[in-house]
């Protein structure tokens, strides 16, 4: 247990058990989001340099203390080079241990025979890039909360400069995905849907899946291929093993994140909003570290994959067994 779960234990009216069985966090998506925290919002969508709000921030939209105390925290890292430097070194880790560990098929040959229009490939393959370049400064960020709940992490080294800086490595993206929602989707998506909360043990969907959704053909092949992988031990080895580089990354912060559980409760977050608030977190921290993976491998297949002439498979056919 670690220090952090020690001292939420420790509380008086704080039930981990108890928390641990409400899997499914509170959103509050971006239309529905008023006051300080709809301002927030557009001020992660600006500073990221993403079009949409993702479900982390949704997650903790719930909580607006702990929002605006989170962002007031992150703000002035996201200004520095290194806080996108170090979200690159995971991106690109990712990157590498799908393409040097897992057979990928060639999955823009099979949009080929699809007959995807030239149009609809560019707009597939701009998604596809906007969610591989999103993910890992989200892994980093909810890495370094974590951390943070137990003491001030990083602040080792000085920044080499402001926002000027990052935008070497921060890029900017403003055309927002169209997502495909439950009450909106066919019954073949909706059904595709169910496997893959069901498979990759998801209470709600990750936007990724539902912007690649708009292209039902292109989703079908590429979880047929992701499902297989995810059912590996191999797969599981390097969920695990992105988690803990994002876990180490934090002391290498240029500035000091400081927002302990003392500091959070003396600023007015209730004790059961700390122990929802630190769960929402470490799940998300296993959910963004399969998903950095899950989208790297999108992209390495729209690239050409890594097997010349692989067979992509039918999600009529049967899919390897979960390994024990």
């Amino acid at each position: 247990m670690t220090i952090l779960r020690w001292q939420l234990a420790a509380r008086p009216g704080i039930s981990l058990t108890m928390a641990a069985n409400k899997d499914k966090p509170k959103l509050v998506p971006e239309e529905q989001a008023t006051g300080r925290v709809a301002e927030i919002y557009q001020e992660i969508k600006q500073t990221l340099g993403v079009p949409h709000v993702n479900l982390i921030f949704q997650a903790y939209g719930a909580y607006p203390l702990f929002l605006e105390l989170h962002w007031k925290a992150f703000k002035p890292l996201l200004a520095t080079s290194e806080f996108f430097s170090m979200a690159q070194r995971l991106r690109a880790d990712a990157y590498t241990r799908m393409h040097n560990y897992f057979k990928i098929p060639d999955l823009c040959e099979r949009m080929t025979e699809l007959s995807f229009k030239v149009g609809a490939r560019h707009e597939l393959d701009q998604v596809v890039e906007l969610f591989h370049y999103n993910n890992p400064p989200l892994l980093l960020m909810v890495a370094a909360q974590l951390e943070a709940f137990d003491k001030p992490v990083g602040g080792a080294q000085p920044p080499s400069g402001p926002q000027k800086g990052a935008a070497a490595t921060r890029q900017v993206f403003e055309q927002k995905p169209v997502l495909v929602e439950d009450n909106a989707a066919p019954p073949a998506t909706r059904k595709l849907f169910d496997e893959i909360k069901r498979e990759l043990n998801l209470a709600v969907l990750n936007t990724d899946y539902r912007a690649f959704a708009r292209w039902p053909d292109f989703l079908s092949v590429y979880w047929a291929v992701l499902k297989g992988a995810t059912r590996s031990a191999l797969y599981r080895e390097n969920c695990l093993a992105l988690r803990e580089s994002a876990l180490e990354l934090p002391r290498e912060l240029p500035l000091r994140l400081q927002l302990t559980v003392e500091q959070l409760q003396d600023a007015g977050v209730q004790d059961d909003e700390v122990a929802a608030i630190t769960r929402i977190t470490e799940k998300f921290l296993k959910i963004l570290s399969g998903l950095t993976l899950n989208v790297a491998l999108a992209k390495i297949g729209l690239e050409g994959g890594t097997n010349a002439g692989m067979a992509v498979p039918s999600l009529a056919e049967p899919a390897p067994q979960r390994a024990a």
